[in-house]
């Protein structure tokens, strides 16, 4: 009876949890609600070669698949090797077609993000780098490194340049750890900490064509640079501001996201077409069983 009536006492009081004293309740308590989070990349439909119908697949694949790069993460050995793979594959899939990269990265590893760098010259096609927020360190090296005449940021995106440091050894966890260094590894690893300086100083020199004088000034501290300010110092090209329609008629006129109807959304279909996917037009989720 008591276990009854406990029940019906949070049921009636609101989703509060409520003590008992006897078969009354006594004391009621709010409970924090239960919020639903996303887990994962969403989803997006893409139709495979040779297949009747699309798969949900996750947004990141499907920018590849487009040639668009999207990296919004510090810059570690496992991230690069990624976008590494990423790049030779689409030079696989076609020599000539340019390749979007678009960026907001807070720093990373100095040696992973010049893999990258390396990489990305070796390409035979067009890179097009876009700053959509903060470029800091390595981040910035590489935003700057994109093909001449193609190098972009969004108005209120950020570079940050800045020298680079020795990393602390870090644990399974990924946790800095204590790293006990006689005097003449002290002096190897600041050596290689100067050659890294030097040869980003030379990169942002060839990137930018600031003197050399100016960057090591400019590197003595942290530099930061608004989109106008890195246009007019040289690490981007353009200022990519909003294209804001002349004339609008009516708000009908207005269809940000609006893909033409299912048939476009779902990738080459047509009215004939049975291969799209139930409740295609609907706004709700996508149908179960086929993320």
């Amino acid at each position: 009876m008591i276990a009854i009536s406990a029940a019906m006492a949070v049921a009636f009081s609101g989703g509060m949890s409520c003590g008992l004293h006897g078969s009354r309740p006594l004391v009621c308590i709010p409970q924090r609600p239960i919020g639903v989070q996303m887990k994962g990349a969403p989803q997006v439909p893409f139709k495979y070669p040779g297949m009747d119908s699309p798969q949900w697949i996750d947004v990141f694949n499907r920018m590849y698949r487009e040639r668009i790069m999207f990296m919004g993460q510090d810059i570690d050995d496992d991230f690069a090797n990624t976008i590494i793979a990423v790049l030779l594959f689409l030079e696989n899939e076609d020599r000539t077609a340019p390749v979007s990269m678009y960026m907001n990265v807070g720093g990373g590893v100095m040696k992973s993000g010049l893999a990258m760098y390396d990489t990305m010259q070796m390409m035979p096609y067009e890179i097009q780098t876009v700053n959509i927020g903060m470029c800091a360190q390595i981040a910035a090296f590489i935003a700057a490194s994109g093909t001449k005449g193609k190098r972009f940021a969004l108005p209120n995106a950020r570079f940050m340049m800045q020298n680079p440091r020795i990393e602390p050894p870090v644990d399974n966890k990924g946790q800095p750890r204590q790293r006990i260094m006689q005097a003449t590894e002290m002096r190897l690893e600041v050596a290689e900490v100067l050659r890294d300086k030097k040869r980003m100083i030379e990169g942002f020199a060839s990137f930018t064509g600031q003197p050399i004088d100016k960057l090591e000034l400019d590197f003595k501290r942290d530099f930061y640079l608004n989109a106008y300010e890195a246009s007019q110092y040289g690490l981007i090209d353009q200022l990519l501001l909003p294209k804001r329609p002349s004339k609008i008629k009516s708000k009908a006129d207005i269809r940000f996201g609006n893909f033409g109807g299912p048939e476009q959304r779902y990738q080459g279909g047509n009215d004939n077409s049975p291969s799209i996917p139930p409740n295609a037009g609907n706004d709700g989720p996508p149908p179960a069983g086929i993320y």
